[in-house]
């Protein structure tokens, strides 16, 4: 009895414990297939334009980055990973950008073609946000919006300074103050309005478009005229394509389905920004920051405009949030700005001075190296007046300023308080018989370029006097000649790019 018992004690746990560990074994095999990946589906479709085949149309699904190109009929295989939860979208050069449900049947994405002729009559929209014009630009796209407006093309019509210069105001409104392209040139409003306030009729001046280059003009741009740039100007130097009825939005995504979008290339070489970034005005070479693109090493290395001024933020994921936008990666998404971070941020990370105190056959000498970084144009670039002002000012143990024995001097466009002492001004300068800044509306001025190339340092020497205990080297940007800027009562717009101080070194 008692062999038997035991053995019956010992046999019904071993059992329970076997039928457990099968049961947990089941339990864990059922969890890992659970949790495994799904397989990806294979998704087939056709791209078609009135029922007739499209080939080499780009096929996403959208916000995704990989992409493939339809086939001679049209037909299309993605590979998508579930769950589906973005729509399709296709595009064709020449086309609308078409769409379709993942889960439609059959799978066909009808795309539309463009029409043929800009309608010179079309009512551009606002890009300001107002409920009672549901249209309107800010309305949906709000941060973007808000981005421009404080960009130098959402202030291009009814910035002060650009008033001041073209109407011969000051700061305060007072007339007859300094220079005025109207009283001295009255035909040339057209020529400031082309790209200052490109939507304004032909002869109105820029005052009366207080939207500068707005959202709708460059989103309506089909193609920029390349052999005529510098001398076709604005708005002129593109072709527009503007619809009779219903909308046409060319824009960098080629996924945006409303059925009133278009995929534009364009929109992210600098190509795009050349009609208004290069022009020579009445026979001055005013603007030059295409041609000097041309030719620098960020084109050889495929950088465009856009890689620096509309270089993604990283905080903005959907571009119409709670009006039919998308979570995207932010990387995608450009900023318009312009000047990402500021004026003052990108000038600091565009320029570079070092200095050292050389001690060579008993004479001492501050040289100074300026280096343009990373840019693709000359420093300063854009608007003519824009200038550097390098100081040199070597100071006594006493703190008291002392003569350089040698090395350049500042000429008098920098400014009274500045001419003739040590320095250097990089500038695209234009001067009148009297040796003062001018103009470029005026005739017969000189033109003289000091300002930096990209990637080629300059090199400056200035000796020092035996009693130089210490040296301030001082880089300084302005926007307008000092001169300018006191006639127009305008307030400071110089900013400290580099202000340091150094040893004299031995003596």
């Amino acid at each position: 009895m008692f062999s038997r018992s035991s053995s019956q004690a010992i046999t019904w746990p071993a059992r329970w414990l076997a039928v457990s560990c099968l049961i947990v074994a089941w339990c864990g095999l059922w969890r890992g297939v659970s949790s495994r990946p799904a397989a990806p589906r294979s998704i087939r479709g056709q791209v078609v334009s009135k029922s007739q085949p499209i080939a080499s149309a780009r096929v996403r699904l959208q916000g995704q980055p990989d992409f493939v190109l339809s086939d001679r009929r049209g037909r299309f295989r993605l590979t998508e990973l579930p769950p589906a939860e973005r729509k399709l979208a296709a595009w064709k050069d020449g086309y609308f950008i078409g769409g379709a449900s993942v889960d439609s049947r059959p799978r066909v994405i009808e795309l539309t073609a463009l029409p043929e002729q800009d309608f010179a009559d079309y009512a551009w929209v606002d890009p300001q946000p107002d409920a009672q014009s549901p249209g309107n630009c800010g309305n949906c796209h709000r941060a973007i919006y808000e981005e421009w407006r404080g960009s130098g093309h959402g202030r291009a019509s009814d910035n002060r300074r650009f008033q001041n210069l073209l109407d011969g105001s000051d700061w305060h409104g007072r007339p007859g103050q300094g220079w005025s392209l109207l009283d001295e040139y009255p035909a040339g409003a057209g020529v400031c309005a082309a790209c200052h306030a490109p939507t304004a009729d032909f002869g109105d001046l820029p005052a009366t478009d207080g939207q500068g280059v707005h959202c709708d003009f460059c989103h309506k741009i089909a193609a920029t005229r390349v052999e005529q740039v510098g001398l076709t100007h604005g708005r002129y130097a593109y072709d527009l394509l503007r619809p009779s009825e219903g909308q046409i939005f060319f824009g960098p995504l080629d996924d945006v389905d409303r059925g009133e979008d278009v995929y534009s290339p364009l929109q992210s070489e600098s190509r795009y920004c050349a009609g208004c970034h290069e022009g020579v005005v009445f026979g001055v070479h005013v603007y030059s920051t295409w041609s000097e693109w041309l030719a620098s090493p960020a084109r050889r290395q495929g950088r465009q405009c856009q890689s620096c001024h509309m270089r993604p933020g990283g905080d903005m994921t959907n571009i119409a949030p709670g009006h039919g936008g998308i979570e995207r990666d932010p990387a995608t998404l450009a900023s318009h700005t312009m000047l990402p971070g500021g004026r003052a941020a990108m000038l600091q990370s565009a320029l570079r001075v070092k200095v050292r105190i050389d001690q060579a056959e008993r004479r001492r000498a501050a040289v100074v190296r300026v280096t343009a970084e990373n840019v693709g144009h000359r420093l300063p670039t854009g608007f003519i007046d824009r200038h550097l002002v390098l100081s040199v000012e070597p100071r006594s143990a006493e703190g008291a300023a002392v003569d350089v024995i040698g090395g350049p001097v500042l000429p008098p466009a920098a400014g009274a308080a500045w001419a003739g002492r040590p320095g250097r001004l990089f500038a695209k300068l234009l001067t009148d018989e009297d040796n003062r800044p001018a103009p470029f509306w005026r005739s017969g001025l000189r033109l003289e370029d000091t300002r930096l190339a990209p990637d080629s340092p300059q090199v400056i020497r200035f000796e020092l006097p035996d009693d130089a205990a210490s040296v301030r080297v001082r880089l300084l940007y302005r926007r307008f000649w000092p001169e300018t800027t006191q006639s127009k009562s305008w307030p400071s717009d110089e900013i400290v790019v580099f202000d340091e101080n150094f040893d004299g070194g031995p003596r």
